[in-house]
């Protein structure tokens, strides 16, 4: 075999030899994994409650924040920042008339703002009534008494004294210590320009079936007044103190005998005063 032919075994060799190894590397190696593309949602922020508000609680700015949302997903009923800029000032004070929870978008329908209709009802806690009493600038503490104070509600009328002598007195009786006023007039909140004063002609009380009863009877027998608690007294419910007396029971009792001595005395109570008498006194 001449040198020649050698040396083209040897070249073709080398050659299949590199193929073969060039073949075994791209075999071996792992595919590369191609960079996933990200796109980017647009997003709008909507209004949403930054903690969970129950029916009827009232709705402070700082319970209502901006959240991002889809905005392909956004729906007319959500208040958005582009829309309402101003919506979580505008919304304070309210009141929540559905649940909203934490995180939950807020829409206008979940709230009840002042004057719109249910908004006294949503105010009113579990079992309350809203009751209206008469008041003036004289008996509603000069006008210093605003929508979420603390009253008493005091009863002034004209009594007679039975006996012997009439005689014709003026009595005042607490009625209700501690009632919560929800209203006076159509002010169902404070007014920031009223610089600290209300005067009106009816102040709406948060009170018990009972406590209306009673203070229904009282706006009947005399003239209501409305005395301001202090802030620190404020603790706790309504109380009933003096319920008005059952128009059926008005008239005194009978007389009550009762013989003594032998049956020509007797005691007769009149008015709560016993008094001996013969069987033959008049």
């Amino acid at each position: 075999m001449n040198a020649a032919r050698i040396i083209v075994l040897l070249a073709a060799a080398l050659a299949a030899a590199a193929a073969a190894y060039f073949v075994y590397r791209s075999s071996s190696s792992e595919p590369v994994a191609a960079e996933p593309q990200v796109v980017q949602a647009a997003t709008i922020d909507v209004l949403a409650a930054r903690r969970d508000l129950p029916i009827g609680s009232r709705v402070q700015a700082s319970d209502l924040y901006w959240q991002a949302w889809p905005q392909d997903a956004l729906s007319p009923s959500q208040i958005s920042r582009e829309r309402q800029p101003d919506a979580a000032e505008a919304f304070a004070g309210s009141v929540v008339r559905s649940e909203i929870a934490e995180g939950e978008s807020v829409t206008a329908r979940n709230l009840l703002q002042a004057g719109e209709a249910g908004f006294m009802s949503a105010v009113l806690g579990p079992g309350m009534r809203a009751t209206s009493v008469p008041i003036t600038a004289e008996t509603g503490a000069g006008g210093f008494i605003l929508p979420g104070d603390r009253v008493d509600v005091i009863v002034s009328y004209e009594a007679e004294e039975e006996g012997n002598t009439r005689r014709r007195y003026f009595v005042a009786e607490t009625v209700i210590e501690n009632a919560r006023v929800l209203a006076i007039d159509q002010s169902f909140g404070d007014d920031p320009d009223a610089e600290g004063v209300v005067v009106g002609e009816t102040a709406t009380l948060e009170l018990t079936p009972e406590q209306s009863r009673a203070v229904v009877l009282a706006v009947a027998r005399g003239e209501i007044s409305l005395a301001l608690r202090s802030l620190s007294d404020g603790e706790g419910g309504p109380r009933l103190v003096s319920a008005q007396p059952d128009p059926r029971r008005s008239t005194p009792e009978p007389e009550h005998l009762e013989p003594i001595h032998g049956d020509d005395q007797v005691v007769v109570y009149r008015y709560g005063q016993a008094r001996v008498v013969s069987a033959g006194d008049n």
